[in-house]
């Protein structure tokens, strides 16, 4: 009886450390009322796509990668995306002017074609990776500033980035080999 109790409790807590990213984001954007574009590859399971628009944030793109638990990323996940939304927007230059790391958090303001301003905010854990490119880079601020009531983003009034990027690390895996199945050597 212990046992089950004690298992019930596990997943209960890893249920609620799940939801939290999605909560939290879901304080500013309600991802579960936008249009989902689901991504497939063998290591991913649940991924999708999400181009969201509204009058306070402008063009959201989101990119949520769920790894199967067998599988592991061949490299730094931003990375790969940075390289990616480089290249399909055939971007010259992209140099990071600020990044800002805050708990499972990452954010980055570039420079893009040494001219416009964009933001990036990445959301990690242990199989889930989530970007989300902000192109307004209000959404960008207004999550900073729940950690950090004093954070002034002294970018927000430049010259803005935007494009019309739609690609995937998921369904570029293939040609990218972003992430990939462990291998597991025996030792016999």
């Amino acid at each position: 009886m212990f046992k089950l109790i004690y298992f019930i409790l596990i997943v209960l807590f890893f249920n609620a450390c799940s939801l939290t990213k999605y909560n939290y984001l879901n304080n500013y954007i309600d991802i579960t009322k936008e249009k989902k574009y689901f991504t497939n590859d063998m290591c991913s399971t649940n991924s999708y796509l999400v181009k969201s628009r509204s009058i306070e944030y402008g063009d959201i793109f989101i990119e949520h990668i769920n790894l199967d638990t067998s599988c592991q990323w061949n490299g730094l996940p931003r990375s790969f995306f940075d390289d990616l939304f480089k290249q399909k927007n055939h971007i010259k230059s992209m140099r990071i002017l600020e990044r800002i790391d805050l708990e499972n958090f990452e954010f980055n303001t570039y420079l893009i074609n040494d001219k416009y301003i964009l933001n990036l905010i990445y959301y990690f854990s242990s199989f889930e990776d989530t970007f989300i490119v902000d192109y307004k880079g209000v959404l960008f601020t207004k999550i900073i500033k729940s950690f950090d009531k004093n954070y002034v983003n002294r970018y927000l009034s430049k010259q803005r980035y935007s494009s019309k990027y739609n690609s995937s690390l998921v369904n570029n895996n293939i040609i990218g080999n972003y992430f990939s199945k462990e291998i597991e050597f025996s030792d016999k």
